[in-house]
């Protein structure tokens, strides 16, 4: 999966570049062209993001990036007694977002940002089924009893991001490496529950109110990120 991840982002990359390219050898006065392009990688997964200089306010950057952290491999609990459930996780953080970088000195290349995200798929999914009979305590269950269980958290697709770092997204030579330690805010997680088999006989699904006032304080997701950058403005790289 991270192999077409990574592939994806190097043909947009190599599109990106040779567009620059092709509007620069035309027009080199073209506004609209970015300064920077780097590939991101740590807690939210493989990105890529591109970066303007505001011409009035030198110190600030604006940036435009997009990102994908996904895992679905499934695992197998032994609960004892021979008894073994399957658990199938299905995590995915699809995230394109907008920041505002801003260099408080002249010289050094700290940063604070902050900015606003929109992600397609901010949950955490995870089926449970019996993979046999089970043991529970002394009370026997076939597998197909059991049935499966399906939960869930789901956060507001739209967050808002604050951060800080070291690098600059428009680096004055050709190249340039940096890191970024920030936190978004998701709000308050709904709970989800799709029950089949013994525990759709429970009052479990009641309890979905009481678990989410229980959980509202799971709304933050930090972030680290390690940045390569491009510069692709000429005159960036003397």
């Amino acid at each position: 999966m991270y192999r077409n991840i990574v592939s994806s982002i190097v043909l947009v990359l190599g599109w990106l570049v040779a567009s620059h390219a092709y509007a620069t050898s035309r027009d080199s006065s073209v506004r609209w062209q970015p300064g920077g392009i780097g590939i991101q990688v740590g807690l939210t997964g493989v990105g890529v993001q591109l970066a303007w200089k505001l011409k009035t306010k030198p110190r600030l950057v604006l940036r435009v990036g997009a990102s994908y952290v996904g895992y679905k491999k499934a695992t197998v609990i032994d609960i004892g007694e021979g008894s073994k459930i399957d658990l199938f996780p299905n995590i995915v953080i699809g995230l394109v977002q907008s920041s505002v970088k801003w260099h408080p000195f002249k010289k050094g290349a700290f940063f604070l940002t902050g900015g606003v995200g929109y992600t397609w798929r901010p949950d955490l999914r995870l089926t449970v089924q019996a993979q046999n009979d089970l043991n529970l305590g002394g009370i026997s269950m076939k597998a197909d009893e059991f049935g499966t269980v399906g939960l869930g958290l789901k956060w507001s697709p739209i967050v808002g991001y604050a951060g800080l770092g070291m690098g600059r997204s428009i680096p004055r030579r050709r190249w340039g490496v940096g890191f970024e330690l920030g936190c978004y805010y998701l709000g308050p997680p709904k709970v989800q529950m799709d029950l089949n088999g013994f525990l759709e006989t429970t009052t479990l699904e009641a309890q979905i109110p009481l678990i989410e006032r229980n959980m509202s304080g799971y709304r933050y997701l930090p972030s680290f990120q390690l940045t390569v950058s491009y510069a692709l403005v000429k005159k960036a790289w003397r």
